[in-house]
């Protein structure tokens, strides 16, 4: 390998314990104690890492204060889902504590608008995208309501989101069918259009923490093009809320791009477990 290596930062998907594992062993950090402080608690351990108030600000916060904290340079830097959020911060273009503003508001949105009309995600693993778009079809053409793929992780792993009972059938059908499908601890359907009507909320958002352009591009993985301008960021970073993420296409996006490789920011090791279904970009520890 002698490319340069990006920096990459997980979405919601990255893991719970590790991330509070981090926050535990960066105790004196302002940015941990700036958290503390918007969730009202510091002891992690309390805290559901199921509700989405939560999990999003926490993952974003470890993933800046961990390894991500001693990389002073990488020629690119990309985000899974949400982690697009910490990529900008960790580029400059979002000034940290704000992009914690910006997480919590983004969880709070999708929980208010997961009372007012219930969703979830389903992953469905085994399964070719052809296979998992004909359940999605038919089960929308049989009930109604909204069923999208949100997130292609691997050609085999693809995770369905919109209406709670949808998802509910998507799950059984394709477990009895043969595939190993499994609900996510996610409270929402993100990257799906039932987040679209908190967009506009979103963007405001999004448009007053987005306060430079990244000083490296930051890779969308949505739509798979590096964001170099505070315009791109903005447009992108709102966006994202309802399109769907395609991580094998963002993978092939870096590797267009120069990289090689990139260094997992954390928590965990999500991504480093996907790049064995991408080996245009090894995704290695710090």
């Amino acid at each position: 390998m002698t490319g340069p290596a990006a920096i990459a930062f997980p979405g919601q998907g990255g893991d719970w314990r590790a991330a509070t594992e981090v926050l535990r062993d960066h105790d004196g950090d302002p940015l941990v104690a700036a958290l503390a402080a918007r969730l009202g608690a510091d002891d992690w351990s309390l805290l559901d890492g199921l509700d989405t108030r939560n999990a999003q600000p926490v993952v974003y916060v470890a993933g800046l204060v961990g390894p991500a904290a001693s990389i002073a340079d990488a020629p690119l830097a990309l985000g899974h889902s949400m982690g697009e959020i910490a990529a900008a911060a960790w580029a400059g273009a979002i000034d940290p504590e704000d992009g914690l503003d910006l997480m919590v508001a983004r969880g709070q949105l999708g929980h208010h608008h997961q009372e007012a009309r219930p969703g979830s995600m389903v992953a469905i693993n085994r399964w070719t995208a052809p296979e998992v778009e004909w359940l999605r079809r038919r089960l929308v053409a049989d009930e109604g309501g909204i069923l999208e793929v949100a997130v292609v992780n691997s050609p085999t792993q693809i995770v369905l989101a919109g209406d709670e009972h949808l998802v509910e059938r998507a799950t059984t059908a394709a477990n009895e069918a043969g595939a190993v499908a499994r609900r996510l601890p996610i409270g929402g359907a993100y990257h799906s259009p039932l987040l679209a009507p908190a967009l506009d909320a979103f963007g405001q958002r999004v448009r007053a923490a987005v306060t430079a352009a990244p000083r490296v591009p930051v890779l969308s993985s949505t739509l798979h093009r590096p964001m170099a301008t505070v315009d791109e960021l903005v447009d992108g970073l709102t966006r994202a809320l309802v399109l769907p993420v395609d991580w094998p296409a963002t993978v092939a996006a870096a590797a267009a791009l120069g990289c090689d490789r990139a260094i997992e920011a954390g928590p965990g090791d999500t991504l480093g477990r996907l790049a064995r279904f991408a080996p245009e970009l090894a995704i290695v520890a710090p």
